[in-house]
C-alpha cells in the first residue's frame, strides 16, 4: 500500500477487531475467578484498604495470590469516576489492554513482513475463540494485562534491536522494563518468561549479544526502574506477613501448582497445549494455513539467518513447551503464547502478496494504457480536480461496502423507513470499486484493491469472523437480575417491619461458587448451615412468618425434597405455592412467597 494511505490499516485493525471487544462487557454476570477478582475491586472500594486485597469468599481474608496491580487499576478508576462501578466497569481495563495488545501484534506483524501480514494476524486471534470467551481477554481476569505485556516487550525488543539513535534505544528498553513490570505485578512468575525469550534471543543472535554489549548500561537502568517499582509492594508484604506471605504466594500458587496441582482436573499430559490449540484452529477453519505459514517462517529464518523471524517462533516455541513440563494444564496459561501463531497465518498471506503484487501492478497499469487509448476523454476527466477527486471518493465508498459486506453481512441504507441501498453479495462493490478507481487514474491502488479483496474473498476465513461476532452479544446474567429484582422488593417492604430476613445459604462451599458469594453477599443477613437443617430450609420455603430466600447446593435441595416427600406435612401445605428454583451452575436459589415476582427476571434459567 502507498505511504499515503498506510494509516489505513490500523484504523482497520481497530475498527474490525479491537472496537468490538468492548461489545456486550455487561451481558454476563462475573463468574469463577472474575468473581474472585471482582470481589478484591468491591473490598477494596469498601474498606479503602489499597495494599492488600481481599479473597473471596470471605469479607476479611488477605489475597495473596497475585500482585495487586490490576486491581488497584480497576479500583482505582472506579474510585475516580473514570469507569462505571459494574460489570462493564469491571471488564473495561481487559478489553482495553486487549485492543492495545492487538495493536502490537499488527505492528510486530507490519515489521516483520507488511501490513496485511500484521492484520491478518490480528484476525488470526480475533476468531481464536478460546482466547475471547474462555477465561479470555474480554474478562476481568489477570489474562489480558499478561498478554499485553508479553506483545509489548516482544515489539519493543524488536524496536530496540534496530534503532539507531542513543536516546530511541534507550527508551525501547525501558518500555520492555515497564511492559516486564506489568505482566510480574498482574500475575507474578507468569512474566518470567518474557525476560527468558528475549535473554535467550540476545545471547543466541550475534546482532542481538553485539547491540546488548553496546547498551548494556541501558538495560541495566531499565532493569533497576522495574526493581524499583517492583520491589516495594513485596517488601511491604514480607515485613508485615512473613512466611505467611511466601507460603501462599510461591508455596501453594507456584509451586503446587505446577507440580502436584491444585485441582485434579487441571492435570493433563504433555501435549495439552497442542491439542487444544490445534482443536481451536481447526474450529476457525486456520490450521493448515497456519501451519504451511509457519513452515515459510521457519525456512525464511533458517535460510536467511533472520533475528525477527527467530525472536517470533521463538516466542512460540520456548515458553510453551517449559508450561507443558508442569503438572497442572490450563489453556489460558498458553494465552501470552499464542500471538505467533496469528503471525504465522498473516505471514502466509505476506509471502503470497511478495510475489503476486507486481503482476497486479503491471497489470492494473497495461489495463490502465488500454482504457486512455481506446477512451482519450478518460484522460480530460482526469486532469480536472473535482471530476477526479469524486471518482476517487466513489470507489472508497464502494471498497468500504464490500469490506463491510464480507465482515458483517448485509448492507442496508434507509432514510425514515425508505430503502436507498441494499447490498448482500460481492460482485457489484468488487467491479465498482475497480472501475471507478481506474477511471480516476489510481491504478496502482486498484491493482492492490483487487489482490487483497481476492486473497480475502478465496482464503481469509470471513465466515468466521462473522459468526463470531454475534457471540459477543448473548447475555446470560441470571444472578445480577435476580439479585436487581430482591433488593427491589426488600426496597418496597415496611422499613419498620421484620418482612426483610436475609438469605439462607446452605450446602458445601464447593457447590457455592465465587459468583454466588459475589453477588448474593449483599442480601444480608447471611445464615449459613453446612449440611443445611431441614427445619430452616422448610421454614424459609413454607412458613409465611420467616420466608425468605434460600442459596442452596444442588444435591443438598435433592436430599430435602426426599425427606419432604417422606415427611408428615401440615394439612395446608398443598395451598402453599411452591418456591420458584432457579438453577444457578452447581447451586439453587430457592425463591418463595413473595419472592416469586422475581420469576420473570428468572426466565430462561428456572428450573420447571
Amino acid at each position: 500500500m502507498t505511504p499515503r494511505l498506510s494509516w489505513l490499516w490500523p484504523v482497520l485493525v481497530v475498527a474490525l477487531f479491537c472496537a468490538p471487544l468492548f461489545v456486550g462487557l455487561h451481558g454476563n454476570d462475573l463468574r469463577g475467578d472474575e468473581a474472585i477478582y471482582s470481589f478484591a475491586v468491591d473490598r477494596m472500594l469498601e474498606t479503602r484498604d489499597w495494599l492488600i486485597p481481599r479473597g473471596s469468599p470471605s469479607e476479611d481474608a488477605l489475597f495473596f495470590e497475585k500482585p495487586p496491580l490490576k486491581i488497584w487499576i480497576v479500583a482505582g478508576a472506579m474510585r475516580l469516576g473514570l469507569t462505571p462501578h459494574d460489570e462493564f466497569g469491571m471488564r473495561f481495563w481487559d478489553v482495553l489492554f486487549s485492543g492495545v495488545a492487538f495493536l502490537y501484534v499488527f505492528a510486530i506483524g507490519r515489521r516483520i513482513a507488511g501490513p496485511l501480514c500484521g492484520a491478518l494476524g490480528v484476525l488470526a486471534l480475533f476468531i481464536h475463540a478460546p482466547l475471547l470467551f474462555e477465561h479470555g481477554v474480554r474478562e476481568n481476569n489477570m489474562e489480558a494485562p499478561l498478554f499485553l505485556a508479553y506483545c509489548g516487550g516482544v515489539y519493543h525488543y524488536l524496536a530496540w534491536t534496530s534503532a539507531k539513535v542513543p536516546r530511541s534505544r534507550w527508551w525501547q528498553a525501558v518500555a520492555v522494563g515497564m511492559f516486564f513490570t506489568l505482566g510480574f505485578m498482574v500475575k507474578f512468575v507468569a512474566a518470567l518468561f518474557l525476560p527468558l525469550v528475549l535473554g535467550v534471543a540476545a545471547l543466541t543472535l550475534p546482532s542481538h549479544r553485539r547491540a546488548l554489549l553496546r547498551d548494556w548500561r541501558i538495560w541495566r537502568a531499565s532493569i533497576g526502574i522495574s526493581l524499583l517499582l517492583i520491589v516495594p509492594w513485596f517488601a511491604y508484604c514480607h515485613f508485615t506477613y512473613g512466611r505467611e506471605f511466601w507460603h501462599v504466594l510461591l508455596q501453594v500458587h507456584v509451586y503446587q501448582r505446577m507440580t502436584v496441582g491444585m485441582d485434579p482436573s487441571h492435570v493433563h499430559s504433555g501435549g495439552f497445549y497442542f491439542s487444544h490449540l490445534y482443536e481451536a484452529l481447526e474450529g476457525a477453519h486456520i490450521m493448515t494455513l497456519t501451519a504451511i505459514g509457519g513452515a515459510l517462517l521457519l525456512i525464511d529464518t533458517i535460510r536467511r539467518r533472520w533475528a525477527e523471524g527467530f525472536v517470533v517462533l521463538l516466542w512460540f516455541a520456548l515458553p510453551l513447551a517449559l508450561v507443558s513440563l508442569a503438572t497442572s494444564k490450563l489453556y489460558y496459561y498458553a494465552y501470552p503464547f499464542i500471538p505467533p501463531v496469528g503471525l504465522a497465518f498473516g505471514y502466509l498471506f505476506a509471502w503470497i502478496w511478495r510475489y503476486v503484487q507486481p503482476w497486479g501492478s503491471r497489470g492494473a497499469d497495461n489495463i490502465d494504457r488500454w482504457i486512455t487509448a481506446r477512451w482519450p476523454g478518460v484522460l480530460v476527466i482526469r486532469r480536472r480536480s473535482l471530476p477526479r477527486r469524486a471518482l476517487t471518493a466513489l470507489a472508497a465508498v464502494a471498497a468500504v461496502v464490500l469490506l463491510w459486506t464480507m465482515a458483517f453481512g448485509v448492507v442496508v441504507v434507509s432514510v425514515h423507513g425508505v430503502r436507498l441501498f441494499k447490498n448482500g453479495g460481492f460482485l457489484r462493490p468488487w467491479i465498482a470499486a475497480a472501475v471507478l478507481g481506474m477511471l480516476a487514474g489510481r491504478a496502482k491502488e486498484v491493482g492492490l484493491f483487487l489482490i487483497v479483496s481476492l486473497l480475502l474473498l478465496w482464503l481469509v476465513p470471513v465466515q468466521e469472523y462473522r459468526e463470531l461476532l454475534p457471540r459477543l452479544t448473548i447475555e446470560n446474567h441470571p444472578m445480577r437480575s435476580l439479585l436487581d429484582c430482591v433488593q427491589n422488593l426488600r426496597t418496597t417492604m415496611p422499613a419498620d417491619s421484620s418482612s426483610w430476613r436475609g438469605l439462607y445459604v446452605a450446602g458445601p462451599q464447593d457447590a457455592l461458587g465465587h459468583g454466588h458469594y459475589y453477588y448474593f453477599r449483599r442480601l444480608r443477613p447471611w445464615e449459613r448451615d453446612d449440611p443445611p437443617v431441614s427445619s430452616k430450609v422448610y421454614r424459609s420455603l413454607y412458613d409465611s412468618s420467616a420466608e425468605r430466600p434460600v442459596l442452596i447446593a444442588a444435591l443438598s435441595y435433592g436430599a430435602f425434597k426426599e425427606q419432604l416427600a417422606s415427611a408428615a406435612l401440615p394439612a395446608d401445605f398443598a395451598a402453599i405455592p411452591p418456591p420458584v428454583v432457579v438453577k444457578l451452575e452447581d447451586a439453587l436459589l430457592l425463591l418463595p412467597g413473595v419472592y416469586r415476582a422475581c420469576d420473570q427476571s428468572a426466565r430462561g434459567y428456572t428450573v420447571r
